[in-house]
C-alpha cells in the first residue's frame, strides 16, 4: 500500500490538503474555542468527504483512502483495548477501589510523610502497569499534595514525579501503555507475531526501577 501511495505522488494535492487539515486541527485544539470532540469529528467528516470527491487512486484505479480505510482505525483492537481499560479504570474510581488503596497508604504510611510518598509513588507505578494512567494519577494528586505539605515541600515539585511514576509503570506490560498496544497491533498487521503480555517486563522493570530512583531523588530537585 505504501508503494501505491508513493506511485501516486504525481498528484500531491491530497497530501497538502491533509497536512493543512492537520495543522488547522492542531490550532483548534490549542485555542479550545471549539470542543476537542467536535473538532475531531469535523476532521474525520472532512476527510471522508474530501477523499470521496478527490480520491487517491492506485494503479488499478481504486481509492486508497476510501471510507472503509479511513474508518478502519475505529475497529483497531489496540483502540478497543485502550477504551476498555479506561472503562475499567473509571469503574475502580467510581466504586472507590483506587481511593481505598490510596487511603491505606496515608493511614499506614506512619508519621514519616517521605516514606508515605515513596510508597504512594511505588503503588502508582505498579497500578499503572495494569490500568490506564489517567485515573490513577487523578486519584493520587490530592494524596501526594497532602503528603508534600506534611514534609513542607512544594506540592508542584512532586506532581511531575507522580506523572513519571505512572509512565514508568506503563512500560512494563502490554496494556500498561497505549503505545505498547499500537506497536503490537502494527506487528500483527505486518504479518508478524504480536507482543505477549509480559514479553518485555524484565527489560521494562529494569528501566522502570532506574527511572524510579531518578524520580525519587533527582526530579523533585
Amino acid at each position: 500500500m505504501i508503494e501505491s501511495v508513493v506511485a501516486s505522488s504525481a498528484t500531491p494535492m491530497q497530501m497538502w490538503v491533509v497536512l493543512a487539515l492537520v495543522a488547522g486541527s492542531l490550532v483548534l485544539y490549542g485555542l479550545e474555542r471549539i470542543s476537542l470532540e467536535l473538532t475531531s469529528m469535523a476532521l474525520i467528516a472532512t476527510l471522508l468527504l474530501f477523499f470521496e470527491f478527490f480520491p487517491l487512486l492506485d494503479g488499478n484505479g481504486e481509492n486508497l483512502l476510501g471510507a472503509d480505510t479511513i474508518m478502519s482505525g475505529f475497529a483497531n483492537p489496540a483502540l478497543l483495548t485502550v477504551l476498555s481499560l479506561l472503562v475499567v479504570g473509571q469503574g475502580m474510581v467510581l466504586t472507590g477501589g483506587v481511593s481505598y488503596i490510596a487511603g491505606l497508604i496515608t493511614e499506614h504510611g506512619g508519621k514519616n510523610a517521605a516514606v508515605a510518598i515513596f510508597i504512594g509513588l511505588f503503588v502508582v507505578m505498579l497500578m499503572s502497569a495494569f490500568l490506564n494512567n489517567t485515573p490513577v494519577v487523578v486519584i493520587f494528586i490530592p494524596i501526594i499534595q497532602a503528603l508534600a505539605e506534611r514534609i513542607e515541600r512544594s506540592p508542584s515539585a512532586l506532581m511531575i514525579p507522580l506523572s513519571y511514576a505512572a509512565i514508568l509503570g506503563g512500560m512494563t506490560t502490554l496494556i500498561g501503555s497505549s503505545t505498547n498496544l499500537l506497536v503490537s497491533s502494527s506487528l500483527i498487521e505486518l504479518g508478524m507475531p504480536g507482543l505477549e503480555f509480559f514479553e518485555f517486563t524484565t527489560v521494562g522493570s529494569v528501566l522502570a526501577i532506574t527511572g524510579f530512583v531518578y524520580v525519587l531523588f533527582i526530579a523533585p530537585r
